[in-house]
Formats: structure tokens, C-alpha cells, sequence
């Protein structure tokens, strides 16, 4: 455009379209067991100009970290990418950047009007042998409206879901301590923990620690080798109290203790034989734990009176879930639902596929949605000869088994909005089933040829979900179905309301009844 001015000069005014594109996220931080991958998403948008022809992309770059092949696909003006690590990277801490080129055919020879973006990078290829990459101690911040990991599998229903959207990215190694000797065969789940208002509570060595989240040191202990026949099992906390079942035949009681101090609330006799439970079931009405001289179910109000003791079959290592209509067993011959309250049982639905081998259960029913119910006789797959289990769905307004899997299903599944995320030995992979018919969604097989076997219950975000084999702990995306970060060392799994994942794991490598490490991982 010109323009005279009054002195006889002309004016020129210049218009120019600066074009860029924006990248999200602006940097790429990952943890990966070393002979992996870890895919990598990334999103690139065009400003003030549009991306033509058919969009492709290539990585690279000076280390070699990144596998070249890069996926594409269009979400709407914009693309999301997705990188991958190269498996034979050998372990170590990699720092550099990242150019992923832009093109406009599939071959990559044609350039986008913005050729290339570049990212940094900071990637840990881990071993078992490898340093620990170091603590972060950041300061402990609470998400809002998730709720702590209170009992076994997160909750009273046992989903092991904590509604959070987490980016993995965003992950660093907070502290790590000896784990504590659990004298029990490792399959067992006399391990998991649990947290609440920035203290983790765990049981071992025949005593119950409460620790700091944010270092892993002690707040305080209760020793139980003062009764007659000692033993501790997993505790849960709500309301500022620790609950947990101890001690074993004539010496078994249910124990109460003030979280913040460790001082005593309530001690309540119980009965049992030579036999473990899972942390007890905390509900609206009581709390409820697995006991008795020949099997049962005791339940106790929040001052230690006992509410009622029902009959169940003779069965350890498991507990009830419980939400606002019931209490709901599953102890191998039946589904029973329980009124929270009096004891009574509301409703049976037999198990039509199980054979009572070892008398040990090694999970419990999880609650969906509708009226369904999840469970399977977990500690089965640990025989061997193809005996394996079988993973049902009992519909309980129904009073039916709605749908029924033979597998090797050896951890209690999560849940969460319709689909249930159960891990399988035979073949090896995590499964996403319907909840209505148990039809198969998708599946995820882990990654080394080493991994023959799941060791961990399965955790689930919003959209990560985390499993732990023999081998590692893995964290794949919900809906690319990929690895996205994984980390070398097996354990059971929980996650805190301060968005610490806590990995309580045993050496993957050698005798598993050698105690590994308790590992604290910031996920926020």
C-alpha cells in the first residue's frame, strides 16, 4: 500500500505474516527400563499458516536416543506425534535435543513451511544395576478432590482408580529405603500401603510404621512381638486413624491408632488360626476384616465395638469391599452380600468354576458399576500345570454370573467407568474388558522377553494405567494402548493424594523372599 505525503514523498507500509509453530510440551523428560521403549506424544500447531499435503515427520538426533519413525495423526489444524526412545540405548542419563522434521509427503522429502521444530530432552535409560538417579524432595502439595490411598486398592470399592490426569513428563525419583522384611512367600499382598495427610503406613517385621511422604523417614512404630503368637498384616486409615488386623490363633485382634502419634485407640479381640489377612475395609458403618478360627468376616465400629462376626468359608489373604449397599465377600465358593450393619446375608451367587487348592484367596472383589461385582480366586495361578483361575463378573441385582473368563488372573483388576483393567499370566498381557460382557477392548503385552508374569495389582489414572510384571513397573496410556515410562523394580503399587506413586517392591533378580526397596516417585 503507498501513500503521498504532503512534502511530494511517497510512503510504503510493509505487511508481513510471520508464521511459527507452537509445540506442546516444550520439553520431553522420561524414565525407561533399558531394552525398551517409551513413546513420546507431542503436538505441533501451525500459527498463521496451514500445514499441506500428507503430513508426515522424522526425529532425530545426535545421541541416538529417539527411533527416527515417527506416527502422525491429524486433530483438526493441528497433529500429535508420537515419538519413541530406541530400546538399544544402553543405560545412563541422556541430555540433548531432539529435531523432528515436517513434511508433506509420506517418503519426508518435501519440507513443511517450518522445515523442523526442536525439543529438549532429559532421559534416564535405567537397569536394575543402575545408580539411583537421585531425590527430589519437592514440597509436598495435595491435589484437590482426589482422595487419599486409604486401603487396599485405593478405596472401598478396591477400583484402584484415583481420578487424576498425570503427564509423564512431569516424573522424578523422590527418595528411596530398604523394604521392610515381610516373612511371607512373595506373592502374597501382606506388603501394600497405604497414605493419608502426608504419612504412608506399612506393616512388616512384625511392627506398623508410620513414615513421612516426604522423605520416607519414620514418624513412629508399634511393635506387636508382645503377643502371644505375633504377626502384622496391612493397615488402612481414615479419620485419622490406622487400622489393622495382628497376631495370629488366640492373640488376634483388631488394633486402632491414632495416625499421628501412633497412640492407641482401641484394641478388639479376635480369633483366627495360623492365617494373614489384606488391610482391613473401612465403610460408612464399620470396619470390616477377614478372620476367625474357621474363616469369617468381623466387622467394628469406628470405637472398637464389635457390630457382628459372619461365617465365610475358610480362606486367608483377603478383604471385603464394601460401599453404600453392602458388604460384598468373595472367599472362592460364593459372592455374599452382607448388610453392613447387622451381619445378615443379603444375597449368595455361587462361583461355579472354583476348586479350593491352597486356601488362599490373594485379593478381593472389586465393585463397578450397575450392579456388578468383580472377582477371581487370585492365588491359583501361583500352581502352575495350567490350572489357572477364572475371572467372573456376578451381576448381583441379578443374583447371576453375568460373564465368566478362564485365564491366569493373579491380582485384583481395577475399575473405573465401565471397563475393567485385569492383568493375565496366560497369555501375558493386561486386558481391558467390557464390564457388561467381558467382551475384550484392547490389550497391552509387556515389553521384555523376560516379563512372564504380573506381580502387582493393577493402578489407573485418568489416563495412565500401571502394572507391575516380575521384571519392572510399566505406565501405559490409556488411549494409544503404548508404554509411555517404566522403571527397573517389581512391587505393589499406591498412589498418594500428594502425587507420590510408591512402588513397595522385591528384587526382580534372585530369591524373592530377599526384600528390594521401597521407592517414592513423584508424579506432579
Amino acid at each position: 500500500m503507498t501513500a503521498q505525503n504532503t512534502d511530494g514523498t511517497t510512503s510504503f507500509a510493509l505487511s508481513i505474516t510471520v508464521i511459527a509453530v507452537t509445540t506442546s510440551p516444550s520439553k520431553v523428560s522420561r524414565m525407561v527400563v533399558a531394552s525398551t521403549s517409551a513413546a513420546i506424544g507431542l503436538s505441533v500447531k501451525p500459527q498463521n499458516f496451514a500445514f499441506s499435503g500428507t503430513f508426515s515427520a522424522l526425529a532425530s538426533d545426535p545421541a541416538g536416543v529417539f527411533m527416527p519413525t515417527v506416527s502422525t495423526v491429524a486433530d483438526g489444524s493441528s497433529y500429535s506425534l508420537q515419538l519413541a526412545t530406541s530400546p538399544r540405548t544402553p543405560p545412563g542419563h541422556y541430555t540433548g535435543t531432539v529435531a523432528v522434521s515436517l513434511c508433506k509427503d509420506t517418503a519426508c522429502a518435501t519440507p513443511q513451511p517450518i522445515p523442523s521444530v526442536t525439543i529438549p530432552y532429559d532421559l534416564y535409560v535405567l537397569s536394575t544395576s543402575s545408580t539411583w538417579p537421585g531425590n527430589n524432595l519437592t514440597a509436598l502439595a495435595a491435589w484437590s478432590n482426589v482422595p487419599d490411598w486409604t486401603m487396599f486398592q485405593g478405596n472401598a470399592a478396591h477400583t484402584g482408580y484415583v481420578p487424576i490426569d498425570l503427564d509423564p513428563n512431569n516424573f522424578s525419583t523422590r527418595w528411596q529405603t530398604p523394604a521392610l522384611d515381610i516373612p511371607v512367600t512373595w506373592d502374597s499382598n501382606l506388603n501394600t500401603l497405604t497414605t493419608s495427610d502426608g504419612q504412608l503406613f506399612i506393616g512388616g517385621n512384625n511392627a506398623l510404621y508410620a513414615r513421612k511422604e516426604f522423605d520416607g523417614t519414620t514418624v513412629w512404630q508399634y511393635d506387636f512381638t508382645g503377643l502371644t503368637d505375633p504377626s502384622v498384616n496391612p493397615p488402612a486409615v481414615a479419620n485419622g486413624v490406622v487400622y489393622v488386623a495382628a497376631g495370629q490363633q488366640q492373640s488376634t485382634y483388631m488394633f486402632a491408632f491414632n495416625a499421628a502419634d501412633g497412640s492407641l485407640v482401641f484394641k478388639s479381640q479376635m480369633s483366627s488360626q495360623w492365617e494373614h489377612y489384606l488391610a482391613p475395609t473401612i465403610g460408612p458403618n464399620g470396619i470390616y476384616t477377614d478372620a476367625g478360627t474357621y474363616g469369617g468376616l468381623f466387622a467394628f465400629d469406628s470405637t472398637g465395638r464389635q457390630l457382628f462376626f459372619a461365617n465365610a468359608a475358610q480362606q486367608s489373604q483377603w478383604t471385603p469391599a464394601v460401599d453404600v449397599n453392602g458388604v460384598y465377600t468373595y472367599t472362592g465358593d460364593a459372592l455374599r452380600v452382607l448388610d453392613p450393619v447387622t451381619g445378615t446375608v443379603r444375597a449368595t451367587i455361587l462361583d461355579p468354576t472354583f476348586n479350593n487348592f491352597i486356601y488362599v484367596i490373594n485379593g478381593s472383589a472389586v465393585v463397578g458399576d450397575s450392579g456388578y461385582v468383580f472377582a477371581a480366586n487370585y492365588a491359583n495361578v501361583i500352581l502352575g500345570g495350567g490350572i489357572g483361575n477364572t475371572l467372573l463378573a456376578f451381576n448381583v441385582p441379578l443374583n447371576t454370573v453375568a460373564w465368566k473368563i478362564a485365564g491366569d488372573y493373579p491380582s485384583t483388576p481395577a475399575y473405573n467407568a465401565g471397563v475393567l483393567y485385569a492383568t493375565n499370566n496366560n497369555p501375558v498381557r493386561l486386558e481391558a474388558r467390557s464390564e457388561s460382557d467381558g467382551a475384550l477392548l484392547w490389550s497391552w503385552v509387556p515389553p521384555q522377553a523376560g516379563d512372564t508374569g504380573f506381580y502387582s495389582e493393577t493402578l489407573l489414572t485418568k489416563n495412565l494405567i500401571f502394572v507391575s510384571t516380575n521384571l519392572a513397573t510399566y505406565a501405559i496410556d490409556s488411549s494409544t494402548h503404548q508404554t509411555v515410562w517404566s522403571y527397573p523394580l517389581s512391587g505393589k503399587l499406591a498412589l498418594s493424594q500428594n502425587g507420590i506413586l510408591y512402588i513397595e517392591g522385591r528384587q526382580s533378580q534372585g530369591s524373592p523372599s530377599v526384600p528390594g526397596t521401597l521407592t517414592a516417585i513423584n508424579v506432579k
